[in-house]
């Protein structure tokens, strides 16, 4: 339509001249621009990690051999989030045998919630993840969104309360 005007919102930044930027916007903006053309100065464009060469995926098992529920709603929403394939080995806690990998790897890492992750560099250096969206957004530089953090934080709190 002639004469009409359009005001800009953060969509249509991009449209913006540089100098009407801020060095917010404007580092952001070459990230994307970077990612795009695959030259992000760091490994998380290349191979979708970051820092991570193992991840692995440890999940409980009570007493009476059921499963942890949060653990199953965790691995569904990986699969959902279709990052099965960055999940490189799988750990069972089973409660009914003290010395499985499992249990010695919450005990190493001093962890009392499941499930967990244990990421490894390329230093061998580990870092654990108990909470799937910080994995998530840390190490696969996928971002969650508001409803599925809420979903898993209301499910650890029911957790402990049950």
């Amino acid at each position: 339509r002639r004469g009409a005007t359009r005001t800009h919102s953060r969509a249509h930044s991009a449209c913006l001249p540089r100098s009407d930027l801020g060095p917010r916007a404007m580092f952001a903006r070459s990230i994307v621009a970077a990612a795009r053309l695959g030259r992000l100065p760091f490994g998380a464009a290349a191979s979708s990690r970051g820092f991570a060469s193992t991840v692995t995926f440890v999940k409980k098992i009570y007493s009476d051999g059921s499963t942890c529920q949060k653990c199953d709603f965790v691995w569904k929403q990986i699969e959902k989030d279709g990052l099965t394939d960055k999940i490189d080995r799988i750990v069972v806690a089973d409660e009914r045998d003290m010395n499985c990998e499992g249990i010695e790897l919450a005990r190493k890492h001093q962890v009392t919630r499941a499930p967990f992750f244990v990421v490894t560099d390329d230093a061998s250096s580990e870092k654990v993840y108990d909470v799937y969206f910080k994995l998530k957004k840390e190490v696969f530089a996928t971002e969650s969104g508001e409803a599925e953090k809420n979903e898993e934080i209301i499910r650890g709190m029911m957790k402990q309360v049950f």
